[in-house]
């Protein structure tokens, strides 16, 4: 390897690292402060998915074309404003985290993953349903544009569901008596 390319991209990893901390240590807003607003967003990929779902039942055309707009949009607001709220502890590299914050994340990809099962048995529920209503009513719940509007939103959905996940059972750290006085 050239020893250039990997001084230029050890000095890139520092960088990055040296940002994503300094946005870390930055206090939150007011409105994202409180154990109440980060349950709100953490609900958020729920909104998202039943947005998706919207879509799929919207028969094709202008109406699914907005409502994947609009999961798009309120997945987009809710990714950032969950790692916002958890100071980004889902991204954060283990050499800028305290252990504490290591066992939170760990925990909140445990339950994150638990979630996305839950998702993937809830498109499985929609799939059965969808089959059983074409076979026995000649209904279908979702025509072929509805199945991508929905696992575009389910997608959406999963990747904000750690994040989530966080946000739920997440606490500030306390102040130790050493940073009281600063």
């Amino acid at each position: 390897m050239n020893p250039a390319s990997t001084e230029r991209r050890a000095h890139l990893r520092a960088a990055t690292q040296a940002r994503l901390q300094e946005q870390r240590q930055q206090p939150l807003p007011a409105w994202l402060a409180t154990r109440t607003a980060r349950r709100a967003l953490a609900l958020l990929p729920m909104a998202t998915f039943a947005l998706g779902v919207l879509a799929a039942t919207a028969g094709g055309g202008f109406n699914t074309a907005v409502l994947s707009a609009a999961t798009s949009l309120l997945a987009s607001y809710a990714i950032v404003a969950l790692r916002r709220a958890t100071r980004m502890l889902d991204n954060a590299p283990e050499s800028l985290l305290d252990e504490r914050e290591i066992s939170d994340r760990d925990h909140a990809y445990r339950r994150g993953f638990r979630l996305t099962l839950l998702l993937l048995g809830a498109l499985t529920v929609l799939t059965v349903l969808n089959s059983f209503l074409a076979q026995e009513a000649g209904v279908q719940l979702f025509e072929s544009v509805g199945w991508m509007a929905l696992i575009f939103a389910s997608l959406l959905t999963a990747t904000m569901l750690p994040a989530a996940a966080l946000a739920w059972n997440w606490r500030e750290p306390a102040l130790e008596p050493d940073d009281l006085d600063k």
